[in-house]
């Protein structure tokens, strides 16, 4: 396999990866085990957590009571789950370093080449890919560390968004690299969709996103002191204002099919908006009448990080990227 088909199936599996890591984080956040290790990157100073309680110190409450632990009680479910979160962030950076070595490894195979084809310009675009990379695992480390912060906080509802934000960032450039390194011969050219109407669609759904975070720390902040079952008519105006973008985001991916009406079957991106878009208003509608269950939260999360990636791969189609040349 040359460089070319390594570094671009590399790149795949590592999309996969990074959102096998949102999914994990996402079910630590509908299970409530944020908190499940109260420390980073240890979890009650150990690399490997405990699995009961007679592993831990007889006075851990008081240990980790500034982490909210003189109000918790050890939770082996809670600890591994969010334990093994945290491992596959560590898998997922490691594959992330590992594109950043095959870019460098790319590089210079190249500068070995004499043939005329590998011209300045070209070899200028596998130094973008150099680039790329590189921010790709600072990107990685900024999560890690912001992972630590959300930990240091006890949750944070701020620091939360703000860590659900770099992993969408990671998604999109992991999806740019994707697309930078695909084979030419698998670039085809779609019909022009105006690039604008995308762009629109994205940055409603990044608001909606946003809006959503800020519905669950209202849901949060509202679990202390209000039954569950009747959260709903206590939550603020921003609620609303949610469920208002969403006929938004719904009107704009309808533009998107509209226009690609006649790809739909061969696209793999429009068929997968179809099945989300129904996703997503189903588990709003489920949370609603059935107090925001955990499991709805959770996918209707899934759903709206797997739309973003699907709208972004199709704005790239829209551009013929420069194609890296590898030996």
């Amino acid at each position: 396999m040359n460089d070319l088909k390594l570094y671009n199936s590399f790149c795949r599996f590592t999309i996969y990866s990074v959102f096998l890591v949102i999914c994990a984080g996402g079910f630590v956040r509908m299970t409530g085990s944020g908190m499940g290790c109260p420390d980073w990157p240890k979890c009650f100073g150990s690399w490997i957590p405990p699995t009961t309680i007679a592993d831990l110190p007889v006075n851990y409450k008081e240990i980790y009571s500034d982490r909210g632990y003189d109000k918790l009680d050890f939770n082996v479910f809670n600890t591994w789950a969010e334990y093994l979160n945290r491992l596959l962030g560590a898998l997922a950076g490691f594959f992330c370093f590992g594109l950043l070595l095959l870019s460098i490894k790319n590089w210079i195979n190249n500068s070995h080449q004499n043939s005329p084809q590998y011209s300045v310009h070209k070899n200028r675009h596998n130094k973008y890919l150099i680039l790329f990379s590189i921010i790709l695992v600072v990107l990685m480390a900024c999560q890690a560390w912001m992972g630590a912060l959300v930990v240091y906080s006890i949750l944070s509802p701020f620091k939360i968004t703000i860590h659900m934000f770099i992993a969408l960032l990671i998604v999109a450039l992991l999806i740019f690299l994707y697309h930078y390194t695909a084979p030419e011969s698998s670039q085809k050219k779609w019909p022009s969709i105006k690039t604008p109407w995308l762009i629109f669609a994205i940055s409603i759904l990044l608001i909606q996103i946003l809006l959503g975070t800020q519905v669950r720390e209202s849901i949060d902040t509202l679990l202390d002191s209000h039954n569950k079952a009747n959260i709903i008519s206590q939550l603020p105006s921003i609620f609303n204002f949610h469920k208002t973008i969403a006929l938004l985001v719904l009107f704009s991916n309808g533009i998107i099919l509209f226009y690609y009406r006649q790809l739909i079957k061969q696209v793999l991106e429009l068929k997968a908006i179809i099945f989300i878009i129904c996703f997503l208003f189903c588990t709003g509608l489920f949370m609603n009448y059935q107090a925001f269950l955990g499991i709805y939260q959770w996918i209707h999360l899934i759903s709206a990080v797997s739309l973003f990636m699907c709208q972004f791969s199709l704005l790239l189609k829209q551009f013929d990227l420069p194609i890296p040349k590898f030996p």
